[in-house]
Protein backbone atom coordinates (compact mmCIF):
# COMPACT_ATOMS: atom_id res chain seq x y z
CA UNK A 1 0.00 0.00 0.00
CA UNK A 2 1.66 3.41 -0.79
CA UNK A 3 2.02 6.26 1.87
CA UNK A 4 0.59 9.81 1.30
CA UNK A 5 2.94 12.19 1.61
CA UNK A 6 2.46 15.84 1.21
CA UNK A 7 5.12 18.40 -0.02
CA UNK A 8 4.49 21.87 0.88
CA UNK A 9 5.94 25.31 -0.98
CA UNK A 10 5.07 28.61 -1.57
CA UNK A 11 5.09 30.29 1.68
CA UNK A 12 4.69 34.52 2.88
CA UNK A 13 8.16 34.80 1.98
CA UNK A 14 9.84 36.44 -0.71
CA UNK A 15 10.89 33.78 -2.26
CA UNK A 16 7.16 32.15 -2.83
CA UNK A 17 8.24 32.12 -6.69
CA UNK A 18 11.76 30.16 -5.65
CA UNK A 19 9.92 27.52 -3.57
CA UNK A 20 7.61 26.91 -6.68
CA UNK A 21 10.11 25.56 -8.27
CA UNK A 22 11.45 23.57 -6.01
CA UNK A 23 8.00 22.22 -4.75
CA UNK A 24 7.47 21.13 -8.07
CA UNK A 25 10.37 19.34 -8.89
CA UNK A 26 10.34 17.62 -5.43
CA UNK A 27 6.80 16.58 -5.54
CA UNK A 28 7.30 15.21 -9.78
CA UNK A 29 10.33 13.64 -8.63
CA UNK A 30 8.71 11.07 -5.27
CA UNK A 31 8.80 7.43 -6.64
CA UNK A 32 4.79 7.32 -7.46
CA UNK A 33 5.29 3.49 -7.24
CA UNK A 34 5.70 3.85 -3.77
CA UNK A 35 4.04 7.35 -2.30
CA UNK A 36 0.87 8.94 -3.36
CA UNK A 37 2.29 13.03 -3.31
CA UNK A 38 -0.25 15.85 -2.48
CA UNK A 39 1.63 18.86 -3.74
CA UNK A 40 0.35 21.79 -1.02
CA UNK A 41 0.82 25.08 -1.81
CA UNK A 42 1.11 28.21 0.69
CA UNK A 43 0.50 31.67 -1.00
CA UNK A 44 1.56 35.14 0.42
CA UNK A 45 -1.79 35.34 1.61
CA UNK A 46 -0.84 32.17 4.12
CA UNK A 47 -3.81 30.68 2.25
CA UNK A 48 -3.45 26.54 0.91
CA UNK A 49 -4.03 24.63 -2.04
CA UNK A 50 -3.78 21.43 -3.46
CA UNK A 51 -4.15 19.25 -6.54
CA UNK A 52 -2.20 17.56 -9.60
CA UNK A 53 -1.89 20.99 -11.40
CA UNK A 54 0.13 22.18 -8.68
CA UNK A 55 3.31 20.07 -10.05
CA UNK A 56 3.68 22.54 -13.42
CA UNK A 57 4.90 25.67 -12.64
CA UNK A 58 3.47 26.98 -15.54
CA UNK A 59 -0.11 27.27 -13.81
CA UNK A 60 1.41 29.57 -11.29
CA UNK A 61 2.26 32.28 -14.05
CA UNK A 62 0.01 35.53 -13.75
CA UNK A 63 -2.24 33.15 -11.75
CA UNK A 64 -5.02 33.91 -9.09
CA UNK A 65 -4.81 30.80 -6.95
CA UNK A 66 -8.24 31.16 -5.40
CA UNK A 67 -9.75 31.40 -8.93
CA UNK A 68 -7.52 28.74 -10.44
CA UNK A 69 -6.76 26.07 -7.44
CA UNK A 70 -8.52 24.05 -4.92
CA UNK A 71 -8.28 25.53 -1.17
CA UNK A 72 -6.79 22.95 1.36
CA UNK A 73 -6.83 22.53 4.65
CA UNK A 74 -5.73 20.12 7.40
CA UNK A 75 -7.94 18.13 10.15
CA UNK A 76 -4.88 16.83 12.02
CA UNK A 77 -3.34 14.61 9.88
CA UNK A 78 -5.98 14.31 7.54
CA UNK A 79 -5.64 16.80 3.96
CA UNK A 80 -9.24 18.26 3.36
CA UNK A 81 -10.38 20.03 0.30
CA UNK A 82 -12.33 23.07 0.99
CA UNK A 83 -15.44 23.02 -1.45
CA UNK A 84 -18.47 25.14 -1.05
CA UNK A 85 -17.69 25.77 2.46
CA UNK A 86 -17.30 21.93 3.45
CA UNK A 87 -14.40 19.54 3.76
CA UNK A 88 -13.96 16.84 1.81
CA UNK A 89 -10.96 14.51 2.94
CA UNK A 90 -8.39 13.25 0.72
CA UNK A 91 -5.94 11.34 2.51
CA UNK A 92 -4.84 10.53 5.79
CA UNK A 93 -1.10 12.12 5.57
CA UNK A 94 2.12 9.61 6.67
CA UNK A 95 4.79 12.17 6.18
CA UNK A 96 5.63 15.92 4.80
CA UNK A 97 8.66 17.76 2.83
CA UNK A 98 8.59 21.01 3.66
CA UNK A 99 9.67 23.15 0.65
CA UNK A 100 9.13 26.33 1.64
CA UNK A 101 12.23 29.00 1.51
CA UNK A 102 12.41 31.72 3.51
CA UNK A 103 10.52 33.70 5.85
CA UNK A 104 6.98 32.05 7.18
CA UNK A 105 8.46 28.44 6.20
CA UNK A 106 12.03 27.48 6.35
CA UNK A 107 11.96 29.73 9.80
CA UNK A 108 10.14 26.85 11.49
CA UNK A 109 6.50 27.82 11.00
CA UNK A 110 5.89 24.67 8.36
CA UNK A 111 7.76 22.75 10.98
CA UNK A 112 6.12 24.23 13.64
CA UNK A 113 2.48 23.48 11.70
CA UNK A 114 2.97 19.61 10.26
CA UNK A 115 4.33 18.81 14.32
CA UNK A 116 0.56 19.94 15.65
CA UNK A 117 -0.77 17.84 13.23
CA UNK A 118 1.00 14.90 14.08
CA UNK A 119 2.65 14.09 10.54
CA UNK A 120 6.25 13.04 10.31
CA UNK A 121 8.55 15.22 9.23
CA UNK A 122 11.12 14.46 6.54
CA UNK A 123 12.98 18.03 6.83
CA UNK A 124 14.18 19.81 9.48
CA UNK A 125 11.97 20.61 12.72
CA UNK A 126 10.85 23.92 14.09
CA UNK A 127 14.07 24.41 16.68
CA UNK A 128 16.86 24.06 14.06
CA UNK A 129 14.75 25.51 11.43
CA UNK A 130 14.09 28.47 13.58
CA UNK A 131 17.77 29.27 14.77
CA UNK A 132 19.73 28.89 11.46
CA UNK A 133 16.71 31.34 9.52
CA UNK A 134 18.26 34.26 12.26
CA UNK A 135 22.01 35.06 11.01
CA UNK A 136 22.93 36.46 14.35
CA UNK A 137 21.19 33.12 16.24
CA UNK A 138 23.57 31.25 13.29
CA UNK A 139 26.96 32.79 14.54
CA UNK A 140 26.18 32.20 18.29
CA UNK A 141 25.80 28.45 17.50
CA UNK A 142 28.59 28.51 15.18
CA UNK A 143 30.96 29.93 17.99
CA UNK A 144 29.38 27.84 20.59
CA UNK A 145 30.82 25.01 18.39
CA UNK A 146 33.96 26.22 18.03
CA UNK A 147 33.86 26.88 14.35
CA UNK A 148 34.71 30.36 13.36
CA UNK A 149 32.56 32.94 11.36
CA UNK A 150 33.32 36.53 10.58
CA UNK A 151 32.62 39.38 13.07
CA UNK A 152 29.82 41.39 13.08
CA UNK A 153 27.10 43.44 14.34
CA UNK A 154 23.66 43.10 14.52
CA UNK A 155 21.52 45.81 14.21
CA UNK A 156 17.53 46.12 14.97
CA UNK A 157 15.31 48.63 12.98
CA UNK A 158 13.62 49.69 16.85
CA UNK A 159 17.26 50.37 18.32
CA UNK A 160 18.20 52.43 14.98
CA UNK A 161 15.47 54.35 15.41
CA UNK A 162 16.33 55.44 18.75
CA UNK A 163 20.67 55.28 18.54
CA UNK A 164 21.32 54.91 14.66
CA UNK A 165 24.69 57.40 14.86
CA UNK A 166 25.97 55.08 17.43
CA UNK A 167 25.49 51.74 15.51
CA UNK A 168 26.86 53.41 12.89
CA UNK A 169 29.67 54.37 14.86
CA UNK A 170 30.12 50.64 16.55
CA UNK A 171 30.19 49.28 12.41
CA UNK A 172 33.04 51.50 11.63
CA UNK A 173 34.98 51.12 14.55
CA UNK A 174 34.50 47.31 15.22
CA UNK A 175 34.20 46.14 11.40
CA UNK A 176 35.77 48.87 9.12
CA UNK A 177 35.44 49.48 5.45
CA UNK A 178 34.22 47.64 3.40
CA UNK A 179 30.68 46.32 5.09
CA UNK A 180 28.03 43.85 4.10
CA UNK A 181 24.70 44.64 5.03
CA UNK A 182 21.96 42.12 5.03
CA UNK A 183 18.68 41.09 6.48
CA UNK A 184 19.38 39.03 9.37
CA UNK A 185 15.98 36.06 8.55
CA UNK A 186 16.36 36.46 4.84
CA UNK A 187 17.45 34.55 1.75
CA UNK A 188 18.55 34.24 -1.76
CA UNK A 189 20.37 37.50 -1.66
CA UNK A 190 17.72 39.67 -0.84
CA UNK A 191 18.50 43.20 0.40
CA UNK A 192 22.43 42.56 1.15
CA UNK A 193 24.62 45.02 -0.13
CA UNK A 194 28.08 45.80 0.20
CA UNK A 195 29.15 49.85 1.49
CA UNK A 196 32.46 51.09 0.90
CA UNK A 197 31.65 54.44 2.90
CA UNK A 198 29.01 56.06 5.26
CA UNK A 199 26.97 57.31 3.04
CA UNK A 200 26.51 54.04 0.55
CA UNK A 201 26.17 52.40 4.65
CA UNK A 202 22.88 54.49 5.25
CA UNK A 203 21.59 53.75 2.50
CA UNK A 204 22.11 49.70 2.79
CA UNK A 205 20.81 50.35 6.13
CA UNK A 206 17.82 51.89 5.02
CA UNK A 207 17.26 48.88 2.03
CA UNK A 208 17.88 46.09 4.09
CA UNK A 209 15.29 47.59 6.72
CA UNK A 210 12.76 47.36 3.74
CA UNK A 211 12.69 43.60 4.06
CA UNK A 212 12.98 42.80 7.79
CA UNK A 213 13.56 44.59 11.09
CA UNK A 214 16.63 42.89 12.14
CA UNK A 215 20.23 43.47 10.06
CA UNK A 216 23.99 41.92 10.31
CA UNK A 217 26.46 44.47 9.47
CA UNK A 218 29.35 41.84 8.47
CA UNK A 219 33.08 42.42 7.80
CA UNK A 220 33.51 41.90 4.01
CA UNK A 221 36.73 40.18 2.55
CA UNK A 222 38.05 41.30 -0.79
CA UNK A 223 39.11 37.61 -1.38
CA UNK A 224 36.85 35.86 -0.59
CA UNK A 225 35.66 32.81 -1.63
CA UNK A 226 32.28 30.87 -1.48
CA UNK A 227 32.17 27.33 -0.92
CA UNK A 228 28.89 25.23 -0.17
CA UNK A 229 28.33 21.49 1.26
CA UNK A 230 25.09 19.67 1.68
CA UNK A 231 24.25 17.09 3.71
CA UNK A 232 21.60 14.73 4.90
CA UNK A 233 21.22 11.91 7.21
CA UNK A 234 20.12 8.36 6.20
CA UNK A 235 19.68 5.84 9.23
CA UNK A 236 22.84 5.95 10.64
CA UNK A 237 24.80 7.78 8.23
CA UNK A 238 25.59 11.55 7.43
CA UNK A 239 25.91 11.48 3.84
CA UNK A 240 27.95 14.80 2.85
CA UNK A 241 28.34 16.00 -0.98
CA UNK A 242 31.47 17.16 -1.87
CA UNK A 243 32.70 21.12 -1.86
CA UNK A 244 31.34 23.34 -4.29
CA UNK A 245 32.37 27.13 -5.49
CA UNK A 246 29.65 28.85 -7.19
CA UNK A 247 30.84 31.89 -9.24
CA UNK A 248 30.03 35.12 -9.62
CA UNK A 249 31.37 38.73 -11.29
CA UNK A 250 29.87 40.89 -8.50
CA UNK A 251 30.95 41.50 -5.15
CA UNK A 252 28.92 38.44 -3.43
CA UNK A 253 26.92 35.67 -4.91
CA UNK A 254 23.45 38.10 -5.54
CA UNK A 255 19.70 37.10 -6.49
CA UNK A 256 20.51 37.10 -10.34
CA UNK A 257 23.62 35.11 -9.94
CA UNK A 258 21.26 32.05 -8.21
CA UNK A 259 18.11 32.11 -10.05
CA UNK A 260 18.17 34.51 -12.96
CA UNK A 261 21.47 33.58 -14.85
CA UNK A 262 21.13 29.89 -15.52
CA UNK A 263 21.31 28.70 -11.71
CA UNK A 264 23.63 27.89 -9.34
CA UNK A 265 24.49 24.31 -10.71
CA UNK A 266 25.49 25.81 -13.68
CA UNK A 267 27.98 28.87 -12.64
CA UNK A 268 30.32 26.93 -10.22
CA UNK A 269 33.17 24.65 -9.83
CA UNK A 270 32.03 21.41 -8.77
CA UNK A 271 33.93 19.90 -6.52
CA UNK A 272 35.45 22.92 -5.78
CA UNK A 273 39.53 23.42 -6.36
CA UNK A 274 40.42 23.95 -2.96
CA UNK A 275 42.97 22.21 -0.60
CA UNK A 276 42.15 18.55 0.67
CA UNK A 277 42.77 20.51 3.96
CA UNK A 278 39.83 23.25 3.39
CA UNK A 279 37.55 20.54 1.74
CA UNK A 280 37.43 18.41 4.67
CA UNK A 281 36.97 21.12 7.24
CA UNK A 282 34.09 22.38 5.49
CA UNK A 283 32.67 19.13 5.37
CA UNK A 284 33.34 18.08 9.12
CA UNK A 285 32.27 21.56 9.95
CA UNK A 286 28.77 20.71 7.87
CA UNK A 287 28.71 17.37 10.11
CA UNK A 288 29.26 19.01 13.17
CA UNK A 289 26.32 21.45 12.70
CA UNK A 290 24.33 18.70 11.69
CA UNK A 291 24.68 16.39 14.05
CA UNK A 292 24.82 18.86 16.90
CA UNK A 293 21.48 20.64 16.01
CA UNK A 294 19.91 17.32 15.32
CA UNK A 295 18.95 18.71 11.82
CA UNK A 296 16.50 16.24 9.85
CA UNK A 297 16.68 16.30 5.64
CA UNK A 298 18.95 18.15 2.84
CA UNK A 299 20.81 20.86 4.34
CA UNK A 300 22.97 23.14 2.74
CA UNK A 301 25.99 24.85 4.75
CA UNK A 302 27.53 27.65 3.08
CA UNK A 303 31.26 28.87 4.22
CA UNK A 304 34.01 32.10 3.12
CA UNK A 305 36.86 30.84 2.42
CA UNK A 306 39.79 33.64 2.57
CA UNK A 307 43.31 32.31 1.90
CA UNK A 308 43.47 29.33 4.25
CA UNK A 309 40.83 30.54 6.84
CA UNK A 310 37.41 28.48 6.27
CA UNK A 311 34.25 30.82 8.28
CA UNK A 312 31.06 29.39 8.29
CA UNK A 313 28.70 31.77 6.58
CA UNK A 314 25.12 30.32 7.24
CA UNK A 315 23.00 27.28 7.27
CA UNK A 316 20.05 26.33 4.78
CA UNK A 317 17.30 24.36 6.27
CA UNK A 318 15.65 24.21 2.71
CA UNK A 319 18.28 24.50 0.09
CA UNK A 320 16.89 25.79 -3.41
CA UNK A 321 15.88 22.39 -5.55
CA UNK A 322 16.76 20.79 -2.10
CA UNK A 323 20.86 20.85 -3.70
CA UNK A 324 20.38 17.89 -5.77
CA UNK A 325 22.86 19.05 -8.19
CA UNK A 326 25.19 18.44 -5.06
CA UNK A 327 24.15 14.73 -4.70
CA UNK A 328 23.42 13.54 -8.44
CA UNK A 329 24.98 13.95 -11.32
CA UNK A 330 21.01 14.27 -13.32
CA UNK A 331 18.02 15.17 -11.62
CA UNK A 332 15.96 11.69 -12.37
CA UNK A 333 18.60 9.91 -9.92
CA UNK A 334 17.80 12.68 -7.18
CA UNK A 335 14.69 10.17 -6.49
CA UNK A 336 16.48 8.03 -4.89
CA UNK A 337 17.59 10.47 -2.10
CA UNK A 338 14.44 11.55 -1.51
CA UNK A 339 13.03 7.98 -0.88
CA UNK A 340 15.62 7.97 1.89
CA UNK A 341 14.81 11.44 3.55
CA UNK A 342 11.37 10.23 3.38
CA UNK A 343 11.70 6.70 5.18
CA UNK A 344 14.06 8.66 7.86
CA UNK A 345 11.20 11.09 8.36
CA UNK A 346 8.55 7.93 8.98
CA UNK A 347 10.75 6.40 11.11
CA UNK A 348 11.37 9.27 13.11
CA UNK A 349 7.83 10.36 13.66
CA UNK A 350 6.80 6.67 14.51
CA UNK A 351 10.07 6.93 17.78
CA UNK A 352 8.86 10.49 18.84
CA UNK A 353 4.74 8.58 18.73
CA UNK A 354 5.63 6.35 20.89
CA UNK A 355 6.64 8.68 23.67
CA UNK A 356 3.98 9.58 26.87
CA UNK A 357 1.87 12.33 26.81
CA UNK A 358 1.11 13.16 30.20
CA UNK A 359 -2.94 13.92 30.61
CA UNK A 360 -5.69 13.93 32.91
CA UNK A 361 -2.79 14.74 35.68
CA UNK A 362 -5.57 15.90 38.35
CA UNK A 363 -3.95 19.78 38.26
CA UNK A 364 -7.93 20.79 37.25
CA UNK A 365 -9.38 18.56 39.52
CA UNK A 366 -7.83 20.47 42.71
CA UNK A 367 -8.14 23.59 41.58
CA UNK A 368 -10.64 25.42 43.44
CA UNK A 369 -12.97 28.14 41.46
CA UNK A 370 -11.49 31.54 40.63
CA UNK A 371 -12.00 34.14 43.12
CA UNK A 372 -14.68 36.48 42.95
CA UNK A 373 -13.47 40.04 41.71
CA UNK A 374 -13.87 43.04 44.55
CA UNK A 375 -16.12 45.63 43.79
CA UNK A 376 -13.81 48.91 44.03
Amino acid sequence: MRKNVVVFFGGKSCENEISIITGAMTANLIDAQRYEVYPVYIAQDGKMYTGRELRNTERFRACDPEKQFTRAMFDGQTLCALKKNKLKPLAKIDCALNCCHGMGGEDGAVAGWIDLCGIANASPDMAGSAVFMDKALTKIVAKSLGIRTLPYFRISESDYKKRGAFAVRCIEERLGYPVLIKPARLGSSIGVSVAEDRARLLLAIEAGFAYDTLLIAEKYLADRREINCACYRAGEELVVSPCEEPKTPHKFLTFDDKYLAGGKENRSDFPAKISKASAELVQGYTKLLYRRMNLRGIVRADFLLSGNEVYFNEMNTVPGSLAWYLFRKNLASFGEVLISLIEQGICDGVAKSGKRLLTGCGVLENKTSSPKRRKS
